[in-house]
């Protein structure tokens, strides 16, 4: 069983300056740093060159949870600091940018994966998120995803912020 998240947020810049974004591999550190430490790192990337129609990116992201962020009854399950890994695959044009993601927490039984989408919205764009969260613990696994689902959507403000400033940022440069 599994637990689902969909997001989606509106962007007033459009999908060319998201698939530039995207195909760098300091935008995807940046937007996931969300105590602003730093510490989220990038382990691999692999880029097609962004003038390709399509460009095709893969990333693989390290990111330690900060202490506080993480549910009771997950932080029982932990023998040390609770690190997320995530890759993203993306296809990259100029009219939308189609992705998957993969998420898993070494040492758990936690998991997610899904697709996400970045299309025209008006003058703008819009980045949605379909995730599965899956908890393979018998008798709890629904209240440590619904726990998981509750943290990753307290987090998206401050994700949405700095995807905000980055976007604005590079249409002003």
């Amino acid at each position: 069983m599994s637990t689902r998240l969909a997001l989606s947020r509106a962007y007033p810049h459009g999908v060319p300056a998201f698939a530039a974004a995207l195909a760098d591999p300091d935008f995807h550190r940046v937007k996931l740093d969300v105590d602003g430490t730093g510490r989220i790192e990038v382990v691999a990337f692999e880029g097609q060159d962004a003038g390709t129609d399509p460009g095709h990116v893969r990333v693989v992201l390290r990111q330690p949870v900060p202490p506080g962020q993480i549910p009771a009854v997950v932080e029982r399950l932990l023998a040390g600091v609770l690190v997320i890994e995530r890759t993203e695959e993306w296809t990259l044009t100029p009219r939308r940018c189609d992705g998957r993601a993969r998420v898993v927490v070494p040492g758990t039984p936690i998991s997610a994966g899904g697709t996400m989408s970045v299309v025209p919205d008006g003058d703008g764009s819009r980045l949605s998120v379909d995730l599965a969260i899956t908890a393979a613990v018998p008798l709890l696994g629904g209240g440590i995803e619904r726990q998981v689902v509750t943290g990753i959507r307290g987090l998206t403000g401050s994700e949405h912020d700095r995807i905000s400033r980055w976007l604005a940022a590079g249409q002003a440069g």
